[in-house]
């Protein structure tokens, strides 16, 4: 009941909780579970529980690319954007083709307003996984802010074509006069 599929946050926090104190757990199996109730910490929005579980699990096993990258989200919702670079950066280099750090890396550097580094690590995540419509939206917002609205609508409509919805993607589709 500790894994994070199916199961109330709640829940996997209370069994998460009883497998690290149970003192049955040792290495991977306890940052397993770590991982997991930060997981849930996170689906709540309890961003400093989610990174102090993390924290424990990367102490545990270092090599936890994805871990890295939940925590740097973590840190990114908390808008501790350094801090969130830094995990993402050791996720991409612990798996360089790792895509889904570079679209949150992406994320950040748009948000900071470093709108080329945003679209290079945006290209490079379309690159490793070229049907991910959210990185296309991603990029869009980015190409909209630095005012190339032409390659911004290109990759809105890409990101619906690709299956990807959202009220604010849907917002720029109408502003482009590509839906009504």
């Amino acid at each position: 009941m500790c894994g994070f599929g199916g199961f109330h946050p709640d829940i996997r926090i209370v069994a998460c909780t009883r497998n690290i104190q149970s003192g049955r757990f040792i290495g991977p199996n306890l940052a397993k579970a770590f991982t997991n109730r930060g997981i849930a910490y996170k689906s709540k929005g309890l961003w400093d529980k989610a990174i102090a579980d993390y924290d424990e699990a990367i102490r545990l096993i270092p090599e936890l690319v994805f871990v890295f990258n939940n925590r740097g989200n973590a840190y990114y919702h908390k808008g501790h954007f350094d801090r969130a670079i830094e995990d993402f950066d050791e996720a991409i280099r612990l798996m360089p083709e790792f895509s889904q750090a570079f679209g949150n890396r992406g994320n950040v550097y748009r948000i900071k307003g470093r709108f080329d580094q945003a679209i290079r690590d945006y290209d490079k995540a379309i690159h490793l996984n070229p049907d991910d419509g959210q990185v296309f939206a991603d990029r869009g917002l980015a190409y909209e802010k630095k005012g190339d609205k032409t390659q911004a609508l290109r990759d809105f409509k890409r990101a619906h074509a690709l299956g990807f919805s959202h009220p604010l993607l849907m917002k720029k589709l109408r502003e482009g006069g590509e839906i009504l």
